[in-house]
């Protein structure tokens, strides 16, 4: 998945940010804040505009990460035109799919940071605040690259 960290790097380099908000902004896509049900997040591609909607109930750290979740459907799957996140579900289109997109969430999220030696994931995961299903698709990463 070396693909995924080029095209995080590429989009961090070419925005110089990480902040969801922005790189939507910079993207073109139209954020749809919403209060949901059901649904944490959706993507729509129509007539090609690219809409995200979040569910602005959630705390604003989880609106972020659905935004991140969002953004990296459409960079990394662009000829789908849909997806949405549902509350107890993942996703309407799991597999592969979603691992992609949390491995890039995780490398946007964390880019070169590592944990301190024998810090855990679950440590690692809580002193940057992020969820430890992110943290675990960058661990055999970690694990390749120290030997």
């Amino acid at each position: 998945m070396h693909w995924i960290k080029r095209e995080v790097r590429n989009l961090q380099e070419q925005y110089h940010t990480s902040d969801p908000f922005e790189l939507a902004d910079y993207l073109e896509y139209i954020l749809v804040p919403f209060p949901f049900r059901k649904i944490r997040g959706m993507l729509l591609v129509f007539e090609g505009t690219t809409f995200i909607g979040y569910n602005n109930t959630l705390p604003y750290r989880e609106q972020k990460l659905v935004i991140y979740h969002e953004i990296a459907h459409r960079r990394l799957h662009p000829s789908l035109n849909y997806f949405m996140v549902l509350d107890n579900l993942r996703s309407i289109c799991i597999g592969k799919y979603e691992r992609q997109v949390d491995r890039f969430v995780a490398e946007l999220l964390l880019s070169e940071k590592k944990p301190e030696p024998g810090e855990s994931i679950y440590e690692f995961a809580r002193r940057y605040d992020v969820p430890v299903k992110l943290v675990e698709t960058l661990a055999p990463y970690w694990i390749a690259n120290s030997e």
